[in-house]
């Protein structure tokens, strides 16, 4: 009999964990749809859907309020710095309106290059790279809510440092994250170590007693 319970255990525990959902579920898929979490579970905001600016394996996505650094090598009157309107677009000499939002950087500079090579250069070589991220929002029960610098990396917790910290009226638990995605916005109530985004709004709850 305790044989038997021994051999037993280990496959059960084999099946149990062998079931269980992974981080690799939570991550955007390389094409195709995003993989939905398994339902009761709370993997890291953002994970649920691809936003606008989502940090993903795939690179970085531009988006409404980044400025973009854009160098057309050998042509320095088309080169600069330029701010993603809200329309998502950004306007260059020459090369005109050029919608950057969702693109990665790389993907940018091919959209540059093709443009210019239709019309203006021969074989234009172009870089870009991230500027100024778009800022984050604190709002509520923080000493000094606003927008804010963002940071790769940030976490809630950060945000609250950086608004000040709590105020006395503030509830310390989960904190509500709303964030604009490809499905439009999103609310989640998280835990302070959840990872933040650019243009993610941050919102510190009162406490009821």
């Amino acid at each position: 009999m305790l044989v038997s319970r021994i051999i037993v255990a280990p496959l059960l525990a084999v099946l149990v964990f062998g079931c269980a959902p992974t981080w690799d579920s939570y991550l955007p898929a390389e094409s195709g749809p995003v993989v939905e979490p398994t339902a009761g579970l709370s993997p890291p905001f953002g994970t649920t859907a691809v936003p606008d600016g989502f940090e993903n394996p795939r690179g970085y996505r531009v988006g409404t309020g980044d400025t973009l650094n854009v160098r057309v090598y050998g042509q320095e009157d088309l080169s600069g710095d330029f701010s993603v309107d809200a329309s998502g677009n950004i306007s260059m000499p020459l090369a005109g309106t050029i919608r950057v939002a969702k693109l990665t950087t790389p993907e940018i500079a091919r959209a540059i290059e093709h443009r210019l090579a239709q019309k203006y250069l021969r074989d234009p070589n172009v870089s870009v790279q991230v500027a100024t991220l778009r800022p984050f929002y604190i709002l509520g029960e923080v000493q000094n809510p606003g927008s804010f610098a963002y940071t790769p990396g940030l976490t809630v917790q950060e945000a609250i440092a950086l608004g000040g910290g709590y105020t006395p009226r503030a509830d310390q638990g989960l904190v509500l994250v709303t964030r604009r995605s490809s499905s439009g916005a999103q609310s989640e109530q998280v835990p302070v170590l959840t990872p933040l985004y650019p243009g993610d709004v941050v919102y510190v709850k009162e406490r009821w007693f």
